[in-house]
């Protein structure tokens, strides 16, 4: 009986001890056109708009300490530039039974935010801003949603979500869908393009998007729901046409599944 009782007295012990949580804040004042990056090697990052001038920054850890034996926060300031690194540590000594383990950074920034963000293994969300932004994660997915202007996106593998107001346009995974929203009051002020190695592209485009239209899968089929002034003969997987007189040229390319462009 005392055994028994030692033995869920331990597994108690691990799961009060696996199952904690620290975190990490900081408040930093900025201009009204800031700029941040954040880069990690094992997390997931999170960014929304906030405060006008006031950049929020937050590191929640589940199942980590925070400090120099655990994960490790690196931050830094210069003027309207504000640089947050965050490192995971690879490994811990005992056992951890709870599922719950692994850090996220949360950061409200004002809504015209120049953004350069890392991940070596975690998603990247990113919310309500306007500006420039390049996003990389080494494993993970990217979601932007409601953004206005120029994106660079990469992920070595996981699927991609864009929806905003778009004016520059490089998006790439080596293995996941991209699933594409361009809205109204978009421009194209250069060459745009979308790739993924492996998965679909569904684009929705405004019905007076102007470009030079180059579209080709490897294996897998192109379906155009909206009028395209074909060069050339059509083929299954490889279209190169005019959307409403053409532009500057947007590439859509895979190696591995369907193609869909339709009217937003």
């Amino acid at each position: 009986m005392r055994k028994t009782f030692l033995i869920v007295l331990l597994c108690l012990s691990v799961l009060g001890v696996s199952a904690f949580a620290e975190e990490w804040t900081k408040t930093y004042q900025v201009g009204d056109k800031p700029s941040l990056r954040v880069d990690t090697n094992d997390a997931s990052v999170e960014i929304t708009r906030g405060a006008s001038r006031t950049v929020s920054a937050r590191v929640i850890a589940e199942g980590f300490n925070i400090g120099s034996s655990g994960v490790r926060v690196t931050e830094h300031q210069d003027g309207d530039k504000v640089d947050l690194q965050v490192h995971v540590p690879s490994g811990s000594w005992g056992i951890h039974i709870s599922t719950h383990r692994g850090v996220r950074i949360e950061v409200q920034v004002p809504s015209e935010t120049a953004l350069d963000l890392h991940s070596g293994d975690g998603h990247i969300a990113v919310d309500g801003i306007s500006g420039q932004a390049r996003i990389d994660t080494g494993d993970g997915h990217i979601q932007v949603r409601n953004f206005t202007g120029g994106l660079h996106a990469h992920t070595g593998d996981g699927h991609m979500t864009i929806d905003g107001v778009l004016t520059d346009v490089d998006l790439r995974t080596g293995d996941g869908h991209i699933d594409l929203t361009v809205r109204p009051g978009s421009k194209m002020n250069n060459g745009w393009l979308i790739h993924t190695s492996d998965g679909g592209v569904e684009a929705r485009l405004p019905q007076d998007f102007a470009a030079e239209l180059y579209a080709h899968t490897g294996d897998g089929h192109i379906q155009l729901d909206m009028p395209v002034t074909v060069n050339g003969s059509i083929e299954r997987s490889r279209i190169r046409g005019k959307l409403n007189g053409g532009g500057p040229l947007l590439e859509i390319t895979t190696g591995d599944g369907s193609i869909r462009i339709g009217k937003f």
